[in-house]
């Protein structure tokens, strides 16, 4: 590629070379954050194979098992808006980390899992045995998202996202007037809180950035002084 390694920056945006590699759009302003084609483009990028096989294993299981009960159009939506959702929150809260994958989005088909089992509670035999096996998993999995490199933000805002838009886009079984009454007040709930959510994050990283530095400790913990070393990247941007 005829590149050139900058010892002083760990980010291909700090030399400014992301539009020569890799023929995307150049920014507009360095200053200002306009390259918003990252938020859905870094869902199709890996960080190496074993990446890409976990993805991989992943959408050949739960994916396809979900598509099957509520069709393509419906877990695109959840799937693409939750990795959405998960890579704005994991900008603005860890905005000088490189990360790839579609993180969000897979923890947001977790949360599809969980939508399914409450809207069929009634019809499970022993529904808190299959609650507690997802919420195992959930945990494993935010467990793991406290070693160096595995982005929490992203699978915290992610499922949160998938949470709400499965409750407004998965179909479901009513149980009499008043459930049926009582899902459709929580479609409306779930859309609102959703977009209240997705707007705040907008508004946030656009327009009044905050920053909530405590939250690094929810994607890497630092058990010994040196554990989340080398996931500290330099935030002085040259």
């Amino acid at each position: 590629m005829h590149g050139h390694f900058h010892e002083e920056a760990t980010l291909c945006s700090q030399v400014h070379c992301l539009d020569d590699v890799c023929g995307l759009l150049p920014f507009l302003n360095p200053e200002v954050p306009d390259q918003f084609y990252r938020l859905w483009l870094s869902l199709f990028l890996h960080a190496g194979l074993l990446h890409c096989l976990v993805s991989v294993v992943f959408q050949m299981t739960i994916l396809r098992d979900l598509e099957k009960l509520a069709g393509w159009v419906r877990i695109s939506i959840i799937y693409v808006l939750s990795g959405i959702t998960g890579n704005l929150a994991s900008a603005l809260f860890l905005p000088y980390r490189a990360e790839v994958g579609p993180a969000g989005s897979q923890f947001g088909l977790l949360a599809c899992l969980f939508v399914e089992l409450i809207q069929g509670w009634q019809m499970l035999e022993r529904p808190w045995k299959a609650f507690l096996k997802l919420v195992g998993i959930l945990l494993f999995l935010f467990l793991c998202g406290l070693l160096p490199w595995i982005d929490n933000i992203a699978h915290i805002f992610g499922f949160l996202s998938g949470l709400m838009l499965s409750f407004a886009f998965l179909p479901y079984i009513t149980f009499g007037l008043f459930d049926k009454y009582r899902k459709r007040i929580l479609i409306l709930l779930s859309m609102i809180v959703y977009v209240g959510l997705l707007s705040s994050l907008i508004v946030w990283f656009y327009i009044y950035p905050i920053n909530w530095h405590w939250l690094e400790h929810l994607t890497c913990l630092p058990l010994t002084s040196k554990f989340c070393e080398k996931y500290d990247i330099d935030h002085v941007v040259h």
